[in-house]
Formats: structure tokens, C-alpha cells, sequence
């Protein structure tokens, strides 16, 4: 199903939006493509492994928090709620992180979606099943082992 945002144009510019909008698309699509593991399109399973136990703390607790929500969307105040974070907290994780992905893994994509409301001010996120399943088995695996070095 196609989705669709509402930009706001300068009247003067609106012709040169409906030109660009009816030409044929040059490149990929602008929708995430999933691998056959389920997976964003780039991410494997190695590479959503190393992308977790490479986070900190806190950016760990936003990725299970998010992956808990999924398929289902959730906001930054949400996540700040879920992670004992405030929401100027979740932010500044998300900007490393953002780092992290493009340098050391190489991704234009972050591991989840992401979708900005404008006009209500929100940000939201969700995983696709197979990430949010990894980062909660993920989860549990580091609990236990940190839990069992106790």
C-alpha cells in the first residue's frame, strides 16, 4: 500500500513538483526492501548481532524497547517512558548511532523504520519481525551472561 506525506510547497513551485512527481522513477524505490531473512534490506543477522552488543546501554534499551512494540509504532516519549530515558536522552543516542550505522556498518539505513509527524510534532519507530525478534533474543542472551558473570 502506498503512503503518502504532505509537504508543504511554495505556490510558485508547485508546477516543478507535479513535473518531477510525473516523471518515471530513476532509481529504487524509496520503500525499505526486505531480505529473504527478513531482515531491512543490507542487515543480516551477523550484522544486527554486532550492531547490538556495539551499542551502549541506553541505545540497547531503545532498540528493545522498540523491537517490544513492533510491528506495532512507537514514539520518542514512548521510548523515553520505556527505557527510563527522557526524551532529549533517546535523541542524543540516536545520533551516534546514526554515526555508527553509515561508518562502521556501511548501512543508508537505520536497522528500523522511522516516520516523522510533522505536524504533531512526534517522531515514531518500529522494526520488521525478524529484527525485532533478534534484538529480543539478543537481549535475553546478554542478560543471562551478564546476570551469570555476577
Amino acid at each position: 500500500m502506498l503512503e503518502f506525506v504532505s509537504v508543504p510547497v511554495p505556490v510558485e513551485r508547485v508546477h516543478e513538483v507535479y513535473e518531477l512527481l510525473a516523471r518515471r522513477p530513476t532509481g529504487p524505490s524509496a520503500s525499505p526492501r526486505i531480505s529473504d531473512e527478513g531482515y531491512p534490506a543490507g542487515w543480516t543477522q551477523d550484522l544486527i548481532d554486532r550492531m547490538f552488543v556495539e551499542s551502549s546501554s541506553a541505545m540497547r534499551r531503545i532498540l528493545l524497547a522498540i523491537a517490544r512494540k513492533s510491528p506495532g509504532w512507537t514514539t520518542t516519549a514512548e521510548l523515553a517512558e520505556a527505557c527510563d530515558l527522557t526524551a532529549r536522552q533517546v535523541v542524543a543516542s540516536l545520533g551516534p548511532f546514526e554515526k555508527r550505522v553509515r561508518g562502521r556498518y556501511g548501512m543508508s539505513r537505520w536497522p528500523f523504520e522511522t516516520r516523522e509527524f510533522v505536524d504533531a510534532g512526534l517522531r515514531k519507530y518500529s522494526m520488521l519481525p525478524a529484527t525485532a525478534e533478534r534484538i529480543v533474543a539478543l537481549n535475553e542472551s546478554v542478560e543471562h551472561h551478564e546476570g551469570g558473570a555476577a
